[in-house]
């Protein structure tokens, strides 16, 4: 996989980078100003990686911090990666298919962190499940809580059945009691008289009796009814008052979770404050013993989680009507299939395993030692001094612990010479400065053994290394900081590069910080040698640093308000660059400056004197692919002033000049003051040598409005008005649209044939009265 882009939230002065992409050919750059928050991008992505973060990168207002990033599938294909079985059917497809994808990794207040597949067309269907998990749990909710009031109601409607029923019995009781009284005092009556109102006296009781009976058998089946309604709804009750117990349990541990989590922020504050080695030692112990407790905690947080889930399941089932054994087993099993697909947390998980190890590489963590034991390299002994220097010196060399076991002393010794002649030989391809004139360091290592003077030792084989000039042979910590600095970050880098099998990311803080000019573009060489098998993101302040024929590459880092270094960072891509502060773009103003410096461009004839660098750019670009007839050298002065000075230079060494200038008012009064001052004897030689295209105000006019827009903005705009003129009122930068420009026609190799028609006629025009001058 290959990183694509990067988002940074919440990391020291980053609130959000918003998407920042890296440069396609495997070398990107960070500039801008101290605490614009350069080194916090790396930080940020080197924590990507490894998960973790320290305190002070923390923001005051305790937001943590989130960080996406996207990679980009080269020949992995995502099928060989997962089990499919374990992947969601709505999403097997689209997923197995992608060819990118992104991971969020994202902090906790306990420092923890959890990294997932971020891509929004796979979170989409995980948001609808979550939605769909909230809408049932509600329902479930909801059900309860209206089970629980209907279950208080049936009862108390049970219990005033049962009342009722009582009543009627007792009233029927007493009923049958008359009824018997009746009957017995009727059987003792001899009176006819008496007999008759007796058996009348019966047969009303008896009436009323069967009318309490009645009475009683209805109440009696309302009762059972309301009984066996009780007896229906109580296990559903007790399911019910079982998941309001677990909602209540994982509540309890979160709270419980929160305040512990509380108390760490201020157990950790305290420890950082105490400068007493006691007070220390004390807070240490509490706040080892409050982490014990908060993973405790956590712990039993994510059980009652899982408490829920299964009681919430075997309620809604048990509502429906599943006794409780049948929903039980049924519940677990939904559970145990659902954790058999991977979740959002899984995905991220797996993928990390595949994504390209990112390398911060530490200045002088990797120094070569001057010695060192062969007993510790072939035991792998890490942390012997320079063991990881060693390590890499003896990969670049191609050498195994096998080489080192050749009995023939004078065999090893020839074997070791050669190989010192071509890691010298591939270490001068980088670095390419000189001790004095002529004078090229190399590298050596020779084996050799302990003697007397180490007793302990004695006999055994050791490594020394060696950096030498013509005059001296020094140990490499007898070097200056640059040339160990640079063998370092040479070994690091050449040894990754040949133990390609790990893709790699390698993140560098301002490199070469100790070096000369001249070797910081070692160190650029270094990357654009390596970029083949490697991906470098590195934050620097040199110009010598960038590649000013290549900003594609550049990322400015700067402060949403220059005059606040506590403003939030910005992130500008090359297309935003003419937005960046000056102070942040200082490195590419400098380097502009610097190419012009090196250009061979003054010549015996044929030299052509012109208003500025961006104008000079410009020329030099469009007559590189115009293809003048003759070859011209184009001069860029430093203003008005620097016009003047130019012909009084070129006059005093004697050659032949042209100027040339675009615009009026200043610039034509300083054509005619040279004219005067040069040329006053022989105004038709002035005439020819000085050219002022009075009628265009920049070099910019010479561009259509679409190509202006198509090759120098490089957007689509409205432009109603001239090139130079819509610079000006949107205050762009001229330096880097003129550098953008270059990097445009070079990389997509743009043709003169390419601009339109206005463009081609105009700039035509220029070249050849260029050339009417010259001939």
């Amino acid at each position: 996989m290959k990183l694509k882009a990067f988002r940074i939230r919440n990391f020291r002065s980053i609130v959000d980078s918003g998407w920042n992409y890296l440069a396609y050919d495997n070398i990107t750059a960070l500039i801008g100003q101290n605490e614009s928050g350069k080194t916090s991008v790396l930080e940020a992505l080197y924590s990507f990686y490894n998960g973790k973060i320290s305190d002070d990168i923390l923001r005051s207002d305790m937001t943590f911090p989130i960080v996406n990033c996207t990679f980009i599938l080269e020949g992995e294909k995502l099928a060989d990666l997962f089990n499919s079985a374990e992947i969601p059917e709505p999403i097997r497809e689209k997923f197995l298919g992608k060819e990118e994808l992104t991971l969020i990794r994202e902090w906790k207040a306990d420092r923890s962190s959890i990294i997932s597949i971020g891509d929004e067309d796979i979170l989409e269907y995980y948001l609808k499940k979550e939605e769909e998990k909230r809408s049932f749990e509600l329902v479930v909710q909801n059900e309860i809580t209206e089970l629980i009031n209907r279950a208080d109601t049936i009862i108390s409607e049970m219990q005033l059945a049962e009342q009722e029923q009582l009543d009627a019995r007792n009233e029927m009781n007493h009923w049958q009691l008359q009824l018997e009284n009746v009957k017995r005092t009727l059987k003792k009556a001899r009176n006819a008289d008496t007999r008759s109102n007796l058996e009348n006296e019966y047969d009303t009781i008896q009436k009323t009796y069967i009318q309490k009976e009645q009475q009683f058998a209805a109440k009696q089946k309302k009762f059972e009814e309301k009984k066996q309604l009780t007896q229906e709804i109580s296990e559903k009750v007790t399911v019910a008052k079982k998941c309001l117990d677990a909602i209540e349990n994982t509540r309890t541990a979160l709270n419980d979770l929160d305040y512990l989590g509380k108390q760490l922020k201020e157990a950790e504050h305290i420890y950082e404050i105490f400068t007493n080695e006691k007070e220390k030692k004390n807070a240490l112990q509490k706040l080892e013993k409050l982490h014990g407790e908060y993973h405790r905690i956590r712990k039993i947080y994510s059980e009652c989680q899982e408490k829920e889930i299964l009681q919430k399941l075997l309620t809604d089932k048990v509502f429906k009507g599943q006794n409780y054994k049948a929903a039980e087993a049924e519940a677990l099993t939904e559970i145990q299939n659902d954790k058999k697909i991977l979740s959002p947390e899984d995905f991220g998980t797996i993928l990390l395993k595949y994504i390209p190890v990112f390398d911060f590489f530490e200045d002088f963590s990797s120094l070569l030692p001057n010695k060192i034991d062969l007993e510790d390299i072939l035991l792998e002994n890490e942390h012997t001094e320079g063991f990881k220097a060693v390590k890499n010196f003896l990969v670049i060399a191609g050498l195994t612990s096998d080489f080192f076991r050749e009995k023939n002393h004078r065999i090893l010794k020839q074997k070791i010479e050669n190989l010192n002649g071509e890691i010298t030989i591939d270490f001068q391809d980088y670095w390419r400065q000189n001790v004095g004139k002529d004078n090229k360091i190399r590298l050596n290592f020779e084996l050799e053994h302990y003697d007397y003077t180490e007793p302990e030792k004695s006999g055994k084989p050791y490594l020394e290394f060696w950096i030498k000039d013509r005059q001296e042979r020094l140990y490499p910590k007898q070097r200056s900081r640059g040339v160990r600095w640079f063998l370092s970050f040479y070994l690091e880098l050449k040894a990754t590069s040949i133990q390609n099998s790990v893709k790699r990311i390698l993140l560098i803080d301002e490199p070469g910080l100790s070096l000369h000019a001249r070797a910081q573009e070692d160190v650029l060489k270094v990357f654009e040698d390596l970029k083949g098998s490697m991906q470098i993101v590195y934050c620097t302040h040199s110009p010598h640093l960038v590649d000013v024929n290549k900003l594609y590459r550049v990322l400015a880092v700067q402060r949403a308000d220059e005059n606040d270094e506590n403003s939030e960072s910005v992130i500008l891509d090359s297309k935003s660059l003419p937005e960046a502060s000056t102070d942040t773009l200082s490195p590419i103003y400098s380097l502009m400056g610097a190419k012009v410096n090196e250009q061979q461009f003054i010549q015996q004839k044929n030299n052509i004197i012109v208003q500025d660098t961006v104008t000079y750019f410009f020329l030099q670009a469009m007559s590189e692919i115009f293809n003048l007839n003759k070859s011209v050298h184009f001069i860029p002065a430093s203003g008005i002033n620097g016009i003047q000075t130019l012909a009084n230079i070129l006059t005093g060494w004697r050659l032949d000049f042209y100027i040339l200038l675009f615009g009026n008012g200043e610039l034509k009064k300083a054509a005619e003051d040279i004219r005067n001052s040069h040329f006053l004897s022989d105004p038709k030689s002035a005439d020819k040598k000085i050219k002022v295209f009075d009628d265009i105000a920049s070099v910019e006019n010479l561009f259509s409005t679409i190509d202006f827009k198509r090759y120098i903005l490089q957007k689509r705009v409205g432009i109603t008005e001239s090139n130079s003129d819509y610079i000006i009122t949107n205050e762009l930068s001229r330096t880097l649209l003129a550098s953008g420009f270059i990097s445009h026609i070079k990389e997509h190799n743009i043709s003169f044939e390419d601009f339109d028609e206005d463009t081609r006629r105009n700039f035509s025009e220029l070249f050849n009265a260029i050339q009417s001058m010259i001939e």
